[in-house]
């Protein structure tokens, strides 16, 4: 899942992410400088790329863009819908 978000963020923001760049405690939103319509950009990628709702209201824009609470609200959305 690590290589598909820095796959979704290289291509947003038009410059090389790695995995190596995408740690636990790395906040995607403000530490890779992630603008609002970068924000929106990501949210559309991961619905597209995961097959999931990102429900604005459910999450903590705050909290949200660390790779373990992504990686645990797509894992959840995803067994919701099966």
């Amino acid at each position: 899942m690590r290589e598909q978000l820095a796959s979704i963020l290289t291509e947003i923001l038009e410059r090389t992410i790695t995995v190596e760049d995408i740690q636990d405690d790395t906040n995607l939103r403000y530490d890779l400088q992630l603008t609002s319509l970068n924000v929106m950009y990501f949210v559309l990628e991961i619905e597209n790329i995961f097959g999931v709702e990102v429900i604005i209201e459910e999450i903590d824009l705050k909290t949200f863009f660390t790779y373990p609470t992504i990686k645990e609200y797509i894992e959840r959305a995803q067994l919701e819908n099966d």
